[in-house]
């Protein structure tokens, strides 16, 4: 297969697979429909087959960490890759229910939901950082920004209406009058964006991986 055809085609896959889609979603046409809904049911097999080799690659890196002693590093892929084994035979056990599987059920509720909790409390003091450096009046649009941030925070707390009751009336006026518009107007900027995006790849204008800064 030539450089051009290696290239191209990926291309015209794309735009006849979008344009199939578009007149199934908008004109309803039969054999669209038919097509359209054979393209999903591939979609589904590739993402599963994406699913396979993004494991047994996650395996083999952490495999040479094992084989190799990498320091501060072998220890916990070894651990990552007795987990995932023990994990994925405890659920074959029980394919069409594995929460029927009483150890792969402790599992989930005990070490994976914790972990999930664990992660997102400590999410919660990265966002209170990066909104700690943001809020700092270097000039005027920050200070106002600041102002806002303290009077919404007021507002969410109780003790913004012991501290003042006007707080809660200016809180709430700024969300729904200054957060939900700017909000819509960001969302709309975004789907044109996406749009405009689509677009150029479907004429192939937007070439991504296959662009000459990216490497060939």
């Amino acid at each position: 297969m030539s450089e051009f055809i290696r290239k191209e085609l990926v291309y015209i896959i794309t735009g006849i697979v979008a344009v199939i889609m578009f007149i199934d979603f908008f004109f309803g046409v039969p054999l669209a429909t038919s097509i359209a809904s054979m393209i999903r049911s591939w979609a589904v097999v590739i993402s599963a087959m994406a699913l396979a080799i993004g494991a047994v690659q996650l395996t083999r890196t952490h495999l040479v960490h094992v084989t190799k002693r990498t320091p501060g590093r072998w220890f916990y892929s070894a651990w990552l890759i007795f987990i995932f084994i023990s994990t994925t035979i405890l659920g074959l056990l029980n394919l069409d229910n594995p929460s029927n599987n009483v150890i792969y059920k402790w599992i989930f509720n005990n070490v994976y939901t914790s972990l999930s909790t664990t992660t997102y409390a400590i999410t919660g003091f990265y966002i209170f950082s990066a909104a700690y450096r943001a809020f700092r009046a270097r000039n005027s649009d920050a200070a106002i920004l600041l102002i806002g941030g303290c009077l919404v925070i007021l507002t969410n707390a109780p003790i913004g209406g012991v501290i003042l009751g006007q707080i809660p009336i200016i809180g709430r006026w700024i969300l729904d009058t200054g957060q939900v518009p700017a909000t819509r107007t960001f969302l709309m900027v975004t789907a044109f964006g996406i749009l405009f995006y689509g677009f150029k790849v479907l004429i192939g204008k937007e070439r991504g991986y296959y662009s000459e800064s990216g490497g060939n």
